[in-house]
């Protein structure tokens, strides 16, 4: 399910480091083959998302079911859970021809 993106090429798999900085590009060069490749950000989006969705929705329980929940509390998770989304992007990233 979570796999690193491989050049669409040749493909050579990508380490988490190489895909983090190249996810902040459109269009990349192949460190092996050489040969061009665009880079696709659409998961991401659905990535954050559903990470929106789910804080919401554990937010909305939180302060309706359980009791003495308190703000700063409701923040914290929300920080760990798009934290982790931002550890996650480089097996949301695609790379396509």
């Amino acid at each position: 399910m979570f796999r690193l993106p491989v050049c669409p090429h040749c493909k050579t798999i990508y380490r988490y480091k190489d895909v983090k900085k190249k996810s902040v590009e459109k269009e990349c060069n192949c460190y092996h083959c050489g040969k061009k490749f665009r880079v696709s950000k659409k998961k991401i989006l659905i990535l954050f998302l559903i990470i929106a969705l789910i804080t919401a929705i554990f937010d909305v329980f939180a302060l309706y079911m359980i009791a003495g929940t308190n703000f700063a509390g409701l923040m914290i998770t929300n920080i760990i859970a798009v934290t982790a989304g931002f550890l996650l992007v480089p097996y949301f990233v695609e790379f396509k021809k």
